[in-house]
């Protein structure tokens, strides 16, 4: 069991340095050195008897967060929090610098819960040293540790979009999609986003010579984007994966056929997501898209005219609105 170290010892309150590794920054005994030499002769009765004492707790060396300490009574209350700058160059010069810090903050803290009545026992300091205390009375070391992990949080949204092509024309160019979306990752401000969605568009009307057609398009794709938070805007870039299903309703003056064609799409797909709430929030998209092959739909009686084709290159715009869940 190793000792506690006495650093201030008052006439009411003892301030006492929770033992830990010497490769902290600052460690035990640079804190320990410092506030032995700036012990003030400050007296406090705010909630502590003559037989209190706060414990100095620095946190365990390598942590993520920042430098900092806390002082604890022996009821395991915490009295006082600071996080320190980490210095540029972590050597014994900063380390000890830091340690100084400590001490003045310390310092301070006593000096602002003195009472007015013992003013004169700041003439004469006492620095002494604290045998050990059994593990009973010690408080219990406050380790900080890593901040929680947050859950990932889903969108779902509903909007509408137009595609700009030539072969795209009137109410076929645009289409209602619903999406889901999940972020992937710990942190609320970067990380990855996966969504999922499809739709459908309207009606086209082609007449030719000897019949006439209606054409729909399904949409449909996933996308894989990295999000970035701009103040309260959300930024996404990413790739997409498009499939089209496009389905074509010809007569003749005899029959009525039905044609039914796949067209695969890659995309670079992006977006801005705007709150507009708490869960409530609007968000613009584009995707640019390159299709992996054509279809040509020909008159069935001509069989050599081309009455439709789908697009090679097209991209899409819209606005959706949605809701975040977590």
């Amino acid at each position: 069991m190793q000792p506690l170290f006495a650093l201030l010892t008052l006439p009411a309150v003892s301030v006492l340095v929770a033992p830990g590794p010497e490769d902290g920054c600052p460690s035990t005994r640079q804190v320990s050195a410092a506030l032995s030499e700036r012990a003030p002769a400050a007296q406090s009765t705010r909630e502590l008897d003559s037989e209190s004492a706060l414990t100095l707790v620095l946190p365990p060396p390598g942590t993520p967060q920042e430098p900092s300490f806390s002082l604890v009574d022996q009821q395991g209350r915490l009295r006082l929090f600071r996080t320190l700058a980490r210095p540029g160059a972590t050597n014994a010069r900063d380390c000890a610098a830091l340690s100084v810090t400590v001490a003045i903050i310390v310092q301070r803290y006593l000096e602002e819960i003195e009472m007015p009545e013992v003013e004169a026992a700041r003439k004469s300091p006492t620095v002494q040293v604290v045998p050990p205390a059994p593990p009973s009375p010690s408080p219990p070391p406050v380790v900080v540790g890593p901040p929680p992990r947050l859950r990932a949080r889903w969108d779902m949204s509903l909007g509408i979009s137009q595609r700009f092509a030539d072969q795209a024309t009137s109410l076929e160019a645009y289409d209602l999609r619903l999406s889901v979306a999940r972020t992937l990752g710990a942190r609320v401000d970067t990380g990855l986003l996966v969504r999922l969605w499809s739709g459908i568009s309207g009606w086209t009307q082609y007449d030719w010579t000897g019949g006439r057609g209606d054409v729909m398009r399904v949409p449909s794709g996933l996308d894989l984007m990295w999000r970035r938070a701009a103040s309260s805007v959300e930024l996404q870039l990413g790739l997409s994966g498009l499939l089209d299903c496009w389905i074509l309703g010809s007569r003749d003056p005899t029959n009525l056929h039905w044609d039914y064609r796949f067209v695969v799409a890659g995309a670079l797909t992006g977006g801005m997501q705007v709150p507009l709430g708490k869960r409530l929030f609007a968000r613009l998209f584009f995707d640019f898209a390159v299709a992996a092959w054509r279809y040509e739909y020909f008159d069935r009686i001509r069989g050599k005219e081309t009455v439709f084709s789908t697009p090679g290159v097209f991209g899409d715009a819209g606005l959706a609105l949605g809701m975040s869940l977590r």
